[in-house]
């Protein structure tokens, strides 16, 4: 439904309708020409009370359970931020805002509150920070909106975008002359919400508009009935191309009624800027998040080959012979070296597997009373050896380095705070 005051659009036929939007237009490119002249103080002071001259494109979803996925990065986490608390991974404490935090955004102006999201955990990676690269620790919450939110949203289309020109042609029967005055207005209202262009003015603009939605006020619909307040906005992803990807802003009162955390997990950013390589992962359980991470028992590295190689680095096979070390006795027992030396290597060599140890598990099927383990397997050189050899039929063999293969279990174990895999030599440690 597109609409302006709600009350003078009862009044209105669609001819007077079209009347208005240039009109709508007219004050966009005001307002763009504002942001670029003004500091934020003076365009607020000026603009923010224009509340009500111009449409909005609603949406309502009504009894939808809606997932929005929230990342941080992990060097912008302060030290004395409580990582057991959902409030850590949800917008800014009211108590903390002030007039320069939280920083002027696409849909807030400085100093205001509001909750941004992805409906998908693919794009809110590129929406936490122009500067993400690959490989920054970044933590990622799951928020999940219950059905009774009843979501009212201001919708901002694409620009260009088909949906919005069949939808407003269909909604107002207009021909296609017609519906392009609509079009033309809500085309620069996504250029505006989507600007990627460098400095404040691209969002004094966007958070002005989102302000106007944030305050609108039920108001007599045209069928007579009462329309809900706006909860926020849906608009797309400016930081993905290729397809149209969604973000939500939602006030924070929303969140407190009908938002609760479902997981938290912390890893690493892919090269794709889309994924995350996690290692810890919290479940939030009356108000509290138990985080749990990756961890391999002494006992859960077991060898099941021993490998060694000859000075000129040839794999010997070590059939129908016998191994001597460097005084002449015979290795009789070779897991026993690779039990002598596990404790020396493990604990940093099992860290360049983190995401194997992990295992390939779907986050939406985790349950904190029934974590899984994943199973690696694997070799490892545990050290360069000086006067061993392999004896087989009276051949000789110099052998330069002994090695395992190998089978790792990891398992979950509760953590005060995330802390990647950790290696411990026995249960319970």
């Amino acid at each position: 439904m597109f609409m302006s005051n709600p009350d003078q659009y009862k009044q209105m036929s669609t001819t007077e309708l079209i009347k208005q939007f240039p009109r709508y237009q007219t004050m966009l490119d005001e307002y763009v020409r504002a942001a670029k002249a003004m500091d934020e103080q003076t365009f607020r002071q000026t603009y923010e009370n224009d509340q009500g001259v111009l449409p909005f494109s609603t949406i309502h979803l009504h009894n939808i359970p809606i997932s929005l996925y929230r990342s941080r990065l992990e060097r912008k986490v302060g030290n004395k931020e409580d990582l057991s608390s959902p409030r850590t991974f949800s917008y800014v404490p009211l108590e903390l805002a002030n007039g320069y935090f939280p920083n002027l955004q696409r849909a807030n102006f400085s100093g205001q509150s509001i909750f941004y999201g992805s409906l998908s955990p693919t794009t809110n990676f590129r929406e936490i920070s122009d500067d993400v690269t690959a490989g920054e620790e970044i933590y990622m919450a799951k928020w999940n909106l219950s059905p009774d939110a009843n979501l009212m949203l201001n919708r901002i289309l694409p620009p260009k975008d088909t949906f919005l020109n069949d939808n407003i042609k269909r909604f107002f029967e207009l021909d296609e002359e017609k519906s392009e005055v609509f079009e033309s207005f809500f085309q620069k209202l996504g250029e505006i919400m989507m600007s990627t262009e460098e400095g404040n003015a691209k969002y004094m603009v966007s958070a002005l508009y989102a302000n106007f939605v944030y305050k609108f006020r039920p108001k007599l619909l045209p069928d007579g009935s009462y329309m809900k307040p706006f909860d926020g906005l849906l608009y797309p992803s400016a930081k993905v191309e290729d397809v149209i990807e969604w973000n939500m802003a939602i006030k924070p009162d929303c969140i407190d009624k009908h938002a609760t955390l479902q997981y938290v997990v912390r890893g690493k950013v892919e090269k794709d800027l889309r994924s995350i390589n996690y290692s810890d992962i919290g479940f939030c359980k009356d108000g509290e998040i138990h985080w749990y991470s990756p961890w391999i028992d002494h006992r859960d590295i077991t060898p099941t080959k021993m490998i060694v190689w000859d000075t000129n680095n040839i794999p010997v096979e070590l059939d129908n012979g016998t191994l001597f070390d460097k005084v002449g006795k015979i290795v009789s027992n070779p897991w026993a070296v690779f039990e002598y030396q596990k404790d020396q290597w493990a604990g940093q060599y099992i860290r360049h597997f983190q995401s194997s140890l992990r295992g390939d598990y779907n986050l939406e099927e985790l349950e904190e009373e029934n974590l899984p383990s994943a199973t690696f397997s694997g070799h490892a050189i545990l050290r360069e050896v000086d006067g061993w050899k392999f004896i087989r039929n009276e051949q000789e063999f110099r052998i330069g380095k002994i090695g395992f293969e190998f089978k790792v279990k990891s398992t979950f174990i509760r953590k005060q705070k995330p802390n990647g895999i950790n290696w411990m030599e026995n249960h319970g440690t």
